[in-house]
């Protein structure tokens, strides 16, 4: 028996070693790509902060005071806003769409899927360059508002927190509904059945069978979703402009415009501490939530 026993551990620790070494380039690439910018990043955040700053001095912390002047808060709570309403315009969406393609069949179902997943393909710019057409004061919208009498003249929908919302809705929405649809595809349509013979209706079958079954793809969506909005930067530059100023153009305003290399890596290692603190709390809705009939 302590023979066998040896071999099984050799053979464990042999198993264990080759696994370290298939790890070793991923492992290499993950360090070169991410760890050393981001350490390059915290130490240019270290140096002193200033327009045109000359990217050397003495280190310290004082640039990390800046975050908190009440303009810089300003953008952070904007951001964090329109991230959170584009999420939940998202989950509205999202949930009728991912229902109808979970529940069909054949070639419904495939055209369905394509339509959701053939915004993907065209850029984010030509997207959000299509909303300023739609949005413009002689666009669509404005018109049909116009001749419908709603409005008398055009309205300003552009440079607005709305229009921005619309289009991060518009270019995230697919990764909500894939993740939806991924959960509801594995939730037995018996469950639902048996609700509404116990007297439910559709909408009570939904509420209390299918959107808990269906809450781990809900933050798992819900957390890509807010994490792409939060860094998000042709849509609202195109769409909000100078008016609607989020944490990644402020960021691209200091470093390009202003020169404040400094100050733009405290701001974007203050966005990545957000979104990590986002990642974190949906994971542990995930877990919380994650319920014994999703398989």
């Amino acid at each position: 028996m302590s023979r066998r026993g040896s071999r099984v551990r050799d053979f464990s620790v042999l198993r264990s070693r080759e696994a370290s070494g298939l790890l070793a380039p991923a492992i290499l690439v993950f360090a070169a790509l991410l760890v050393a910018p981001l350490a390059f990043l915290f130490r240019m955040s270290l140096l002193p902060s200033m327009p045109a700053a000359p990217l050397d001095g003495p280190l310290g912390l004082g640039g990390y005071l800046e975050i908190l002047d009440p303009y810089f808060l300003g953008i952070l709570w904007r951001t964090l806003r329109i991230a959170g309403l584009t999420t939940a315009g998202c989950l509205l969406l999202g949930y009728p769409v991912a229902l109808s393609i979970a529940r069909s069949r054949g070639w419904w179902r495939a055209v369905q899927m394509g339509l959701v997943i053939t915004p993907l393909f065209v850029s984010v710019v030509v997207r959000a360059y299509g909303w300023v057409l739609l949005l413009g004061r002689r666009g669509p919208v404005n018109g049909l508002l116009t001749v419908s009498g709603l409005r008398e003249a055009p309205v300003r929908l552009l440079n607005t927190e709305t229009a921005v919302v619309v289009g991060l809705v518009e270019a995230l929405l697919p990764f909500m509904v894939l993740s939806l649809e991924a959960v509801i595809r594995r939730i037995d349509p018996a469950l639902e059945e048996a609700a509404r013979g116990l007297g439910a209706s559709a909408l009570g079958a939904f509420w209390r069978v299918t959107l808990p079954l269906s809450a781990p793809g809900a933050a798992t969506g819900s957390m890509l979703v807010f994490m792409v909005a939060t860094g998000s930067y042709a849509t609202p530059a195109l769409l909000g402009g100078s008016q609607v100023r989020m944490m990644v153009t402020e960021i691209y305003t200091q470093i390009t415009a202003v020169f404040n290399w400094p100050l733009g890596a405290v701001l974007a290692l203050g966005l990545l501490a957000v979104s990590l603190a986002c990642v974190g709390g949906a994971m542990r809705l995930a877990a919380a939530s994650r319920a014994p009939g999703v398989t």
